[in-house]
């Protein structure tokens, strides 16, 4: 069975090549004890990536794919 993977900026597929299938894991109440975490495991496109994360915060993981 093959996994369709839905890019939460655009909210397109996402196809399989060389830099996608790129995947976000959030953490909510990072500064608390494990037992106060939640995780949600995101996926997106890694040039939707590159648009949303402000210019002034690097995203080594572009350099390092491109």
């Amino acid at each position: 069975m093959k996994k369709k993977y839905q890019c939460c900026f655009c909210g397109k597929e996402i196809k399989s090549n060389h830099i996608d299938i790129t995947s976000l894991v959030v953490i909510s109440n990072w500064d608390k004890t494990i037992d106060n975490q939640q995780e949600q495991q995101l996926f997106c496109h890694m040039n939707c990536l590159k648009d949303k994360v402000n210019k002034e915060v690097p995203l080594y993981i572009a350099e390092i794919v491109d």
